[in-house]
C-alpha cells in the first residue's frame, strides 16, 4: 500500500474523519484529501505529526 492508503486506512480504522485530522494537523481538508489521493504529499514535519498521532512508524506510513 501506498502512502495514501496507509493514511487513509489508519484513519478511518480510528473513525477519524478528514476535516478532524486537518484540524488536528492545523492544515486543510484539501490538504489531507490530496494527500489521500497520492495527489500531493506532507512535508516531514507533518509525517512525524501524523506518525506520532496515530502511533505508528513512519516506516508503516511511508512504505509500501
Amino acid at each position: 500500500m501506498s502512502f495514501a492508503d496507509n493514511l487513509q486506512f489508519i484513519r478511518k480504522q480510528k473513525g477519524i474523519s478528514q476535516e478532524g485530522l486537518a484540524e488536528i494537523l492545523h492544515v486543510t481538508r484539501q490538504a489531507v484529501s490530496k494527500w489521500e489521493q497520492g495527489l500531493a504529499y506532507p512535508g516531514t514535519v507533518k509525517i512525524i505529526e501524523i506518525s506520532n498521532y496515530f502511533k505508528v512508524s513512519i516506516d508503516y506510513l511511508l512504505k509500501e
